[in-house]
């Protein structure tokens, strides 16, 4: 079976790629990404693999950002921070990422962009997602996701869920007044 590579994508959808990379901020290396990486090398190890130079750098790139990525913003942070690393290369690993539970693949904006996001040391939280210019906020301690938990049936427990917030951000309402008063 033959694995789906990434889309090609237009000259539109890059430039918001790029206005939302302007807005991402990177931490400093978070303490679960130890317990990622031997997770991830265990896995591959097992399945008699290496764990590349580049898995590595993609697993802590990933576990850096603050908020979600999409894969060629995640592929333009690799090579500025590592060289060339191939763009199939940042996509199989996130896949692999997501198979281990390492990682989210998450659907936040209608025009079918897919973002990625850390799990390990991750609170329950909820996403702001401006329509017009893709910024991404992240909301944290989210007293109505508690509320969600009480309400699932005995027993049953939940692997991963999201909120999503769309609408439009306070620039591009004032943007969009001034076009209308023109």
């Amino acid at each position: 079976m033959r694995k789906k590579q990434p889309e090609r994508v237009s000259e539109a959808v890059n430039r918001k790629r790029d206005q939302i990379t302007k807005n991402l901020r990177t931490d400093a290396v978070p303490s679960e990404y130890n317990e990622a990486l031997q997770i991830m090398e265990d896995y591959l190890r097992s399945q008699k693999k290496r764990c590349t130079v580049e898995r590595r750098f993609i697993l802590q790139a990933l576990y850096q950002l603050s908020s979600p990525v999409d894969i060629y913003t995640l592929h333009k942070i690799v090579c500025a921070d590592e060289g060339s690393v191939a763009l199939t290369t940042v996509y199989n690993t996130l896949d692999l990422l997501v198979q281990l539970k390492l990682a989210n693949r998450l659907e936040l904006v209608s025009r079918g962009m897919t973002f990625f996001e850390r799990t390990l040391g991750q609170e329950p939280h909820g996403f702001v997602i401006c329509e017009q210019c893709g910024t991404i906020k992240v909301l944290r301690k989210l007293q109505v996701l508690q509320k969600f938990e009480t309400q699932l049936p005995k027993g049953f427990l939940p692997e991963a869920y999201t909120l999503q917030i769309h609408g439009l951000c306070a620039k591009c309402q004032r943007a969009n007044a001034k076009k209308k008063n023109k």
